[in-house]
């Protein structure tokens, strides 16, 4: 029976299941053979007899199964740490979610051909239970976003997909903004695609099209800031003020976002579901969650709250008139600490 294993990026994954739909031979089999479960509302007994089952008037039965690997995902101080930073051994509940799976482990070999098993995921680590339960049964593909010269390249070919050109300053300006959230870039490129139509898309054309800038520039540059560049740090928040804001405003946004960020890296690790993220953030922006959720997922609570701190510190000493808000600003953003130690 052909099982596959997809996770990593939130748009590459996906994409990749409608590819690997039509691959397989599933892609017209009937309403009654195409499932959808959630894996933490799904039993185990549930999907082992829904895989077992012959399709009916089909040759496939088509089962995916979204999120299941992320039940049994480490979360924050809930996974004990080894020396190098795997979780280890233990009667923890995440090995508990994978033991309570080990039937499906051992059925997928019994299972017929003609069921086509599909697990899509997140971002997993490789110490994963279940993913390492499933992996020698399954076709596994890893589906990270892609970053600095593979994102440069993916921009440039999706812009080429939409009929456009864009120049190597177009690219790096609007991941600059955008980062690595391939949704964004790709609303942006279909816009920019439309009103460059006829020359390659520019660097101005990104200042001028791409929405939403002032956020996902804050976005990016907290980025910038909690990695430990700076210089990339300075460019984007010199943009902000480019566009009319002063130092002071642009300090506020970042402190708010810090905090946003603060809140999801704490509703991650205490495992809360994605659906009272929006009410955890107090805000009714779907960017905004989603951005805010991403980034968190890419930072650990220790180097938020270092970066919290001295951005405290910054705006006690502005108020205080040690330092003025145009120079705190530089500093902060050129501060390469990224985390404790």
């Amino acid at each position: 029976m052909p099982v596959h294993l997809l996770h990593g990026d939130s748009f590459l994954v996906p994409q990749r299941l409608s590819e690997l739909i039509v691959e397989s031979g599933a892609a017209d089999v009937l309403d009654a053979n195409r499932h959808r479960m959630i894996g933490s509302q799904t039993k185990p007994g549930e999907l082992l007899s829904m895989c077992n089952a012959l399709p009916f008037m089909d040759d496939y039965r088509l089962v995916i199964v979204e999120g299941l690997l992320g039940t049994a995902e480490p979360k924050g101080r809930s996974a004990r740490r080894g020396p190098a930073g795997g979780a280890t051994g233990g009667s923890t509940k995440e090995t508990s979610v994978a033991s309570q799976w080990k039937a499906l482990g051992d059925a997928i070999p019994q299972m017929p051909d003609t069921t086509v098993l599909v697990f899509t995921d997140g971002v997993i680590k490789a110490t994963n239970p279940m993913l390492r339960m499933l992996k020698p049964l399954a076709n596994d593909e890893d589906l990270p976003a892609p970053k600095g010269e593979e994102l440069a390249r993916w921009v440039k070919s999706a812009a080429e997909e939409r009929g456009a050109f864009i120049s190597p300053a177009a690219i790096r300006s609007i991941t600059d903004l955008v980062g690595s959230d391939l949704w964004t870039l790709t609303q942006e490129l279909e816009k920019l695609s439309l009103y460059c139509a006829g020359r390659q898309i520019e660097e101005s054309d990104v200042n001028e099209m791409v929405s939403q800038v002032r956020e996902a520039s804050i976005f990016a540059a907290i980025d910038a800031m909690i990695d430990g560049r700076p210089g990339v740090a300075l460019r984007l928040l010199h943009r902000l003020k480019e566009d009319g804001q002063d130092a002071s405003q642009i300090i506020g946004m970042v402190e708010r976002q810090l905090r946003l960020l603060a809140l999801a890296r704490d509703s991650i690790d205490r495992g809360l579901p994605q659906s009272e993220m929006r009410g955890r953030l107090g805000t009714t922006s779907d960017f905004v969650v989603r951005k805010t959720t991403e980034q968190a997922r890419r930072h650990p609570m220790p180097d938020i709250i270092t970066r919290y701190n001295r951005l405290l510190e910054t705006d006690l000493a502005i108020k205080r008139g040690k330092l003025a808000p145009d120079l705190a600003l530089e500093l902060l953003a050129g501060d390469s600490v990224a985390g404790p130690g």
